[in-house]
């Protein structure tokens, strides 16, 4: 039955059209087709954990938008499964205190102080897909008739950066980020103060306007007589 559904590779530009279920941003709790965070719970100065969550309710792309010169036709919608699908986004920050921080911490129970980078995508949003389109209608006997017809498979949405409100470096580079520790910044910091506090005899010979040390010529050996 596989080998009669259609499969084709496809890279396209669409609407994030809603589905079925209305999904709602835990952020600002209005009415999206996906939302994904990446919440970082401040324990104590020197720990932290980190918390990914994500809406899980399939929507659609809606290929083909309708103008006044298309005599009614609709466009092809296509659907999207969250869980399959990977995410390529700029996400925005939301720092410890501000609004959309509080309203995770209220949404899912955190006590504590907590930052927030949140991807999500509005009902309409212009997005770029890749991946493969299949059609499930194809093949399906009469006693199993598939909900839907298109969907992409093995998808990838790219989501085009906002220019409004603080955001951050895609996440694979972020989470990379993040591993740098306190501990090794605070010693980068005390070297610099250490160095720019040196007293004026004892500057080190690589600092800009003193001279860099020298090797004497390397003696000849003299043989000695017997």
């Amino acid at each position: 039955m596989n080998q009669a559904l259609m499969r084709s590779p496809v890279s396209l530009e669409a609407c994030a059209a809603a589905g079925p279920e209305v999904v709602r941003s835990p952020v600002s709790g209005q009415a999206c087709v996906y939302w994904r965070l990446r919440i970082v719970e401040h324990l104590t100065a020197r720990s932290e954990l980190v918390h990914e969550l994500a809406s899980h309710e399939p929507f659609d792309l809606a290929w083909g938008a309708t103008s006044p010169d298309d005599d009614g036709a609709r466009p092809v919608r296509i659907r999207i499964e969250p869980e399959s699908t990977r995410f390529e986004a700029t996400p925005a920050l939301h720092r410890e205190g501000t609004p959309g921080a509080l309203a995770v911490a209220r949404a899912f129970g955190f006590s504590g102080a907590i930052s927030v980078e949140e991807v999500v995508i509005h009902d309409g949003e212009a997005l770029l897909a890749d991946g493969v389109l299949q059609d499930m209608t194809l093949g399906a006997g009469p006693f199993r008739a598939a909900a839907h017809g298109l969907e992409l498979l093995d998808a990838t949405l790219r989501i085009p950066s906002r220019s409004i409100g603080p955001v951050l470096i895609p996440w694979a580079l972020g989470t990379a980020a993040a591993l740098l520790s306190g501990m090794g910044l605070l010693t980068w910091a005390a070297w610099r103060y250490h160095v720019a506090h040196l007293p004026a005899n004892s500057q080190p010979a690589w600092r800009i306007g003193h001279a860099q040390a020298r090797m004497s010529p390397p003696e000849l050996p003299h043989p000695r007589m017997p």
